[in-house]
């Protein structure tokens, strides 16, 4: 499964780097691929993961999915 998202407060490589590590720590997550010009991640798994859940992985850091 493929689900692109927006994700607000990313400013540099840092950010996208940590976006993108909090992203496929997630059970089930197999791949995120994050794009800092477009504010946007597109996440891949092998099951439905909700923006709860991408959100929740971001608790402790200054971003949040849209």
């Amino acid at each position: 499964m493929e689900k692109t998202v927006t994700i607000n407060g990313m400013k540099c490589d840092g950010c996208v780097n940590i976006v993108k590590e909090n992203f496929e720590s997630i059970t089930g997550v197999q791949h995120a691929t994050v794009d800092l010009e477009k504010k946007a991640a597109i996440v891949t798994s092998e099951r439905e993961i909700s923006n709860d859940e991408l959100q929740a992985s971001l608790s402790e850091t200054k971003f949040t999915v849209a």
